[in-house]
């Protein structure tokens, strides 16, 4: 898997520069590799806001295992916290989508 990474990675240098050496359109690589950037960022946002999650929720368990009587505060500040957790994976999701389709990144806006 690794190897495959890598090799997707360097690869992508290279089929650019014959691009720019067969007179290829350089917006079409802009935007392909825009594309492919934010799919990576939004993945990202998303792997790590389940990290995130899945910490949150082992040690409310955790908490709730060790002293039962506070389990419902315990899940009241976890609850809050997911909120605040999803709200990154929605801002990256936001930000994202104001690059791909706003032109802002292109130059036409302004």
């Amino acid at each position: 898997m690794r190897k495959l990474l890598f090799l997707a990675l360097i690869s992508s240098p290279l089929f650019a520069e014959e691009v720019a050496k067969a007179g290829g359109s350089d917006k079409a690589l802009f935007y392909g590799l825009l594309a492919l950037a934010s799919g990576l960022a939004i993945g990202l946002a998303a792997l790590g806001t389940g990290i995130g999650m899945g910490h949150a929720v082992r040690g409310t368990q955790e908490g709730i295992a060790r002293n039962p009587n506070a389990g419902g505060r315990l899940q009241t500040i976890m609850f809050i916290g997911l909120a605040f957790i999803e709200t990154l994976a929605l801002y990256a999701l936001f930000v994202v989508i104001v690059l791909l389709f706003t032109g802002t990144v292109s130059g036409k806006v302004g």
